[in-house]
């Protein structure tokens, strides 16, 4: 949708820009976003996800492992005028709990984890605090069908 990036050479990207934006296009249709809503871009790399729909929204919160990446995830909001973002540090399974546990409620999630999916413990505090909206990315289905296994106890999967 016309964004641009800044990345640090440590931040993750995907490679193939055309495919990235058809699969973050079908991702951002799935999370139908409403101006009223608080997202979260979990594994928010240097923001690609959250950003793409920030206008749109109430506020979008990300998180990363990887500190250079959530620096550029900021520049990225900066130089694009947002300000309803907030970027930190730290693994989705840690840094989810904490937002829900200091009252935090978003109405919908964008997973997009590495291979090896989504940890146990973020899973948990999925189920125990269910978003509205779910969308999951994934380049590994295996994980992805380990991981439905556990969420299908909260959430329907209504799109593919």
């Amino acid at each position: 949708n016309e964004v641009t990036f800044d990345l640090s050479p440590r931040a993750f990207f995907q490679l193939n820009p055309q495919q990235t934006e058809l699969l973050y296009g079908e991702g951002i249709k799935a999370l139908d976003a409403q101006p009223d809503e608080t997202i979260v871009d979990a594994y928010c790399g240097v923001g690609t996800i959250g950003l793409s729909v920030a206008k749109k929204v109430k506020e979008v919160r990300g998180m990363d492992t990887v500190t250079q990446a959530i620096a550029d995830a900021k520049r990225n909001a900066e130089r694009l005028g947002y300000h309803n973002t907030r970027y930190e540090v730290g693994t989705a399974e840690q840094v989810l709990p904490k937002w829900l546990n200091e009252g935090f409620q978003p109405d919908g999630i964008i997973v997009d984890p590495p291979r090896t999916g989504l940890d146990n413990a973020l899973i948990q505090s999925l189920l125990k605090f269910p978003p509205k909206k779910l969308v999951y990315i994934s380049c590994n289905v295996s994980t992805l069908a380990r991981d439905l296994v556990h969420l299908s106890k909260k959430f329907n999967v209504e799109y593919l």
